[in-house]
Formats: structure tokens, sequence, C-alpha cells
């Protein structure tokens, strides 16, 4: 099965390699799924690279966790999140889960836990508007600070210390990722406050979540030159329908500012080819807004719709177009991260951040 993916040199290398069985499996799995060639190759390159990795520092594949796969992606000289390193790490570390060589996944968090943070989600809805996908994020760190706290015992409210909330937020600030800790500290001292309110917690918590040094003029984005835009653009193989489809989703975020999150949810309905503009019925403002297109927007638009769009009940203007996914069904807000950032490592070598 290398030798469908490799050259002879490189297929031979890795059947003599001490991680030939289970990235054989892998191969043969990912082959059975139907990705694309080049993905697998990928894949399977990184998963190489994660294996050596892990030999390094002497970590068997018992002990393998979701944590040693982020930190492989984060890993240095890296001095950004390999979106590569993670897939392929998330697929090893499934893989050998479904083999049974590493431990199944942790079980969720007790009944008692997901109570509090559905009382929490209720008051993020309810009273503070919040948007689904903030939501479910402050979910995820309230959660993951409970169990940090409390594991599968009781919940003692009394219990809760300063160092429990200062000890949770300092895992998030050793990875070099700045923007996740903030996020993190954030979520948490939404949460307290939450907690705080309802006289559950002591009033000291909130205020002793950390804060994380942001220098001044430093979030400001990086912006490109009309050269390196032009060049961001060209990246895209319009050769190809799955090329057209993403450099249509690029002229949107380029000509029209549209965020990942407006992209993803855009529907057949919300463009009006004869009026050329897109009706965008949900973002940060939580209104309706009418955009105007472009004369590249549109052509770009309405070109894929009617050439290379597959026919498909989906409603989603930008659908996948490969398998394992499904064809036709609605493109992710990481799929869409990845064609961009794909696009912008071509042009600058530099980290990208995109909003959600």
């Amino acid at each position: 099965m290398f030798d469908l993916y490799f050259c002879p040199r490189k297929a031979a290398q890795l059947r003599a390699g001490p991680d030939a069985s289970w990235l054989l499996s892998l191969l043969e799995e990912l082959h059975q799924i139907g990705y694309a060639r080049h993905t697998i190759r990928s894949y399977l390159r990184e998963a190489e690279l994660f294996g050596r990795w892990l030999r390094r520092r002497r970590r068997p594949l018992a002990s393998l966790t979701d944590a040693d796969v982020l930190a492989f992606a984060t890993r240095r000289p890296l001095r950004h999140l390999r979106c590569n390193a993670r897939s392929a790490g998330n697929h090893v570390l499934r893989h050998l889960r479904d083999r049974g060589l590493v431990p199944a996944t942790p079980s969720p968090a007790p009944a008692r836990i997901e109570q509090v943070i559905a009382a929490f989600d209720k008051h993020m809805l309810n009273a503070a508007g919040l948007a689904a996908n903030t939501r479910l994020y402050r979910q995820r760190y309230a959660r993951e600070f409970l169990l940090s706290v409390f594991g599968t015992g009781p919940i003692k409210w009394t219990q809760v210390q300063i160092k429990h909330v200062r000890a949770f937020i300092s895992t998030y600030g050793q990875t070099d990722r700045t923007a996740a800790a903030q996020v993190a500290a954030g979520s948490l001292r939404s949460f307290l406050r939450w907690l705080q309110f309802r006289g559950l917690i002591n009033s000291q918590l909130p205020g002793a979540v950390p804060l994380f040094r942001r220098w001044r003029l430093a979030a400001l984005p990086h912006v490109l030159t009309d050269h390196q835009l032009a060049a961001l653009i060209a990246t895209f193989d319009r050769s190809t329908s799955v090329g057209r489809r993403d450099f249509a989703m690029a002229v949107c975020m380029v000509d029209l500012g549209l965020r990942v999150g407006e992209i993803e949810e855009l529907e057949l309905d919300d463009v009006d080819i004869a009026g050329r503009n897109i009706c965008l019925r949900s973002g940060k403002p939580r209104r309706q807004r009418v955009v105007p297109m472009t004369n590249r927007v549109n052509e770009a638009v309405v070109d894929y719709i009617r050439r290379d769009r597959p026919t498909t009940t989906d409603r989603h203007v930008f659908v996948r177009h490969r398998l394992p996914t499904g064809i036709g069904v609605g493109v992710s807000r990481e799929l869409i991260r990845g064609v961009i950032r794909r696009a912008y490592a071509a042009v600058v070598p530099l980290p990208i951040m995109l909003a959600a």
C-alpha cells in the first residue's frame, strides 16, 4: 500500500520504520474512506513525524492524549499552529484508539456539571444575547474548569479557590498562544461572574483570573500590500471546480469584507443575482444587512453556482466537493480558514488569524 502513494525509496523507508504497522493501517483507512491522494500523502508524512516526535520524548503510544496532538502541532521552531500537523495528529489518535492501542476518549462530564453548564448557557442566551459560537467556547472552558476542580466528585462551591483559577489559566499560557490564553481567561471570568451573581462563590474569584500582557498596537492586523493581495488571489487554481469555489470565497472576503462565519452560513436565497447583492442574515451585529456585490464577486459567485456547485439539497452557497465529509455538504469554518491560510502562506510566510 505504501507503494501506491510514495516512491520506492520512501515506501521502503516507511516499511522498515518502527511505526510501520500503525502507519500502514492508517494509510489503508484513509484510502478506503476516499481521501484525495495529496491529502493522504500529507497526512502520512505528518503522522511519521508525529511518531518520531513521540519517540524523542519517550512517550509510549498508550499514553497519547489530545494535549500531545496540540503540542506536536505547535512545537518549536514552529511559530504558529500547523493545520496539517494537527489534523494528522487527530487522525492518528482516533485511529490508535479504534485499534485499542490508546485508551478510549475520556468519559463526558458528570450530569451535575452539565446541569451547571446548561444553566450558564441559558443565561448567556437570554440575558446576554451571545451568539451560538461564543456560547459554545465559553461552555467549553467553564466545563473544563469545573472538571479540573471537582473531577467526578460532588460540586462544593466553597472548595473553589484562587489557586484553582490561576492553575487552570496557567495551562493555556504555556503554549505561546496568547490569543487562546486570553479567550480562556475571558470565558472563565464570565463564568465566575455568573456564579458570583448567583451567590455561589467568593466575590474575589473573578478578579483572580490572570491578565495577559498585550503590547500597545500589537493587536492590529498585518496589512497586505496591493501586490501581495493580488498574489494571494492568484494562488487559486481556477481551472478546477474546487479552485473556483475557493476563489469565490476569497473574493467575498477581500472585496466585501465578509467574515468566515458569514461565508459558511451564506445560502442560495441570500444571493440576489438580478439585484447583484448579498443578504447577510447573521453575524456579530445580529441583524440583517444587504451588501452590494462587486463585479468580481458577482462573476465568481454566479459562475460557481451555475457551473461548479454539485447537485445537492443543501441550500448553502459553498459546499464540499470531496469525500469523506460528504459531497454537497456546506463548507465548515475550518475548511474556509484552511483555504485562506494556505493562500496566505504562499504569499507571506507569517501566521494569520481569521475572525470567526
